[in-house]
């Protein structure tokens, strides 16, 4: 079984290098590409190339064992480097030694943790002058986990105590072995910390033994289990859909998730194999499945895979006189499939899309203008505020003019903050047919549903259809679909609603003599901080602050410190809104007036349809609450 492990780093901080040098070691590539002369093996795209990032993850295969997959570095392109997380056995998080623990480090080590994944760390470019090793090593330390330890491990008995089993052993005086070590690793109760320069090929050797020694792949079922964690498109635009098999086999002509795979293809950098089949703990990409998303799973996965690293910022789109609105949204909706966190959506009429930051923007601009001639202007960025419920709400959907008809009963329940819209079936197959139940989750999935207070995207909510209708002669797929919508929008009407905002988490550093200022500009801003370190001079403030106040911040910061102050974000989810009624009334929205998100409902009398109000349903609905 084939080990498959991924590379997470800040950006700058040698990822595609190491990338080389460990694709050189293993005899894959005969020559390492560099950045700089626009040749790397994995970079390979022409945007990567002239701009120097690293914008779409990347599989290669280094000798026969393991599987690499290289992941983008700049924070616009963090949701790319999350869902890449899924398919991976092990990570390697490549630290600087010019930069040490950033901000940025600190929010991939906690991805690294959420997602379980084992985990080696290298220190990277030890040899740049003035580099004070031990001092760097003791800040990782001290900064990430008490469980990092250097490699080559010189105490077995310091790796020991990291598991009761295999300190057991040991105190009974056997020997512990790569094993047992591995054993360790894998419950991420042991970090290996290597050092060197992957500019230099130092310590690259090293690298692949630990990984060849002490990682394992993760325990995969018999039964066929898959999740897609990439989509992307060949130069014939061909859509790819990257898969990672967690269980059993799958063969070319198979068909998942309603599809039949055409072709299974093993990339190794721009170059591909064609195989008839794939086993458990592979990777692959897939030729068939058009209507596959990122984050789909099948057979024995059954979870959706989620990234937490979202845009916070959402901008309307408009096109040149030669685009109509209608083929915009289409091409927009395509680029999604692989940038699934752009979430294109059209909103009275205009379109809007999310977007991480500048360079994700001018890339994504680019694509669209050299692969379908079209070109986009963006309006201002406006702050990607959300809604969601505090409480139960159960809602109803009726759809029934002439010759139509559909009832659905839907329960709004308030999620954890974080977990997004989950939806849940709760009736047997006897009350409504499956194919109806089926039908009425696509509909609740495919629509980015608004709510009631300033039309914000609903979140944190999980929707369970407790009951449902059909009528044997007259429903169609059409009538759910209205049923549905109407359902939802019902409870939302009957809910107690806010709003919720993006926060950032921040790393500020300023002189010593500005600490004041800047812990009064983080209260001024509603934010949180508190001083974490001092050192020469500089304090380092770690908190939360809303997005909205201080998204333009670190100009402020560079200006009163004249250039020594420097501050670092990254987007760690939504709360709640601290100006919450300023927004709702700045939105001025009348969820009555929005004609194309009715809350009430439609009923039928003497051959004739005619509209209930969203508060009189319930006294209409064929069918009763369902508890």
């Amino acid at each position: 079984m084939r080990l498959v492990t991924g590379i997470v780093a800040n950006v700058d901080s040698g990822k595609t290098t190491l990338s080389e040098s460990l694709l050189f070691a293993s005899g894959a590539i005969r020559k390492m590409g560099r950045v700089d002369d626009k040749n790397s093996f994995l970079d390979f795209d022409n945007i990567e190339r002239r701009r120097g990032i690293t914008v779409y993850a990347k599989e290669a295969m280094l000798g026969d064992t393991i599987t690499l997959i290289d992941t983008p570095g700049h924070v616009d392109f963090s949701s790319e480097m999350e869902r890449s997380l899924s398919a991976l056995d092990a990570a390697i998080l490549i630290i600087s030694a010019q930069d040490g623990v950033t901000g940025h480090t600190r929010t991939l080590w906690r991805l690294l943790e959420k997602h379980s994944i084992p985990t080696l760390i290298f220190l990277n470019k030890i040899d740049m002058p003035g580099i004070d090793i031990d001092k760097i090593k003791s800040e990782i330390i001290s900064s990430l986990s008490d469980d990092i330890v250097s490699f080559p491990f010189s105490d077995i008995e310091e790796i020991a105590e990291k598991d009761d089993e295999v300190l057991e052993k040991y105190l009974s005086g056997e020997e512990i072995t790569e094993d047992d070590i591995s054993s360790i690793v894998s419950k991420r109760k042991l970090f290996p910390l290597l050092s060197g320069s992957a500019l230099k090929n130092q310590g690259i050797d090293d690298i692949l033994f630990v990984l060849e020694h002490y990682f394992k792949s993760k325990e995969t079922k018999e039964e066929f289990g898959a999740l897609l964690y990439k989509v992307s498109r060949d130069k014939n635009g061909k859509k790819l859909s990257h898969l990672k098999i967690t269980g059993g086999k799958l063969k070319a002509k198979d068909e998942i998730g309603g599809e039949k795979v055409d072709e299974i293809r093993i990339y190794n950098g721009e170059r591909y194999e064609t195989v008839k089949e794939v086993d458990k703990g592979e990777v692959c990409a897939i030729v068939g499945l058009e209507k596959a998303k990122s984050g789909d799973t099948f057979g024995s996965n059954h979870n959706r895979i989620r990234s937490e690293c979202e845009p916070v910022l959402v901008y309307s789109v408009s096109s040149d006189n030669s685009t109509d609105k209608p083929k915009l949204l289409r091409i927009l909706k395509e680029v999604e499939e692989e940038f699934p966190e752009i979430k294109t959506r059209v909103i009275s009429g205009d379109i809007e899309i999310m977007l991480m930051g500048e360079v994700q923007t001018e890339v994504i601009c680019e694509i669209i203008q050299k692969r379908y001639g079209t070109t986009i202007t963006l309006g201002e960025g406006k702050i990607a505020y959300k809604e969601t419920i505090l409480a139960p709400s159960y809602g109803i959907g009726h759809f029934e003019p002439l010759k139509h008809y559909a009832e659905v009963h839907l329960l709004l329940s308030p999620g954890e903050r974080g977990s997004g819209l989950k939806f849940v079936t709760d009736l047997p197959k006897n009350d409504l047919d499956t194919n109806w139940q089926r039908l009425i989750r696509t509909h609740l999935e495919e629509k980015i549903h608004q709510g009631v207070l300033a039309s914000f995207p609903i979140t944190d909510i999980t929707i369970t259809l407790k009951a449902g209708r059909a009528h044997l002669k007259h429903t169609e797929g059409g009538d759910f679909r209205e049923a549905t919508y109407r359902a939802v929008r019902n409870a939302l009407m009957k809910a107690e609603s806010i709003i919720l905002e993006p926060i950032y988490q921040f790393v500020l550093i300023v002189p010593l003599s500005l600490s004041g200022r800047a812990l009064y500009d983080i209260e001024r801003m509603n934010g949180t901080g508190r001083i974490e370190e001092s050192s020469e001079g500089f304090v380092t403030i770690k908190g939360r602050c809303p997005v909205s106040t201080m998204n333009n911040y670190s100009q402020e910061v560079r200006a009163y410190t004249h250039g020594e102050g420097s501050l670092s974000v990254f987007p760690v989810g939504y709360e709640r809104c601290h100006n919450e009624e300023e927004i709702i009334a700045g939105a001025s929205y009348n969820p009555l007036s929005d004609l194309a998100n009715p809350p009430g409902s439609v009923f039928c009398s003497h051959g004739a349809g005619f509209n209930v109000p969203w508060d009189m349903v319930e006294e209409y609905a064929h069918i009763e609450i369902v508890e």
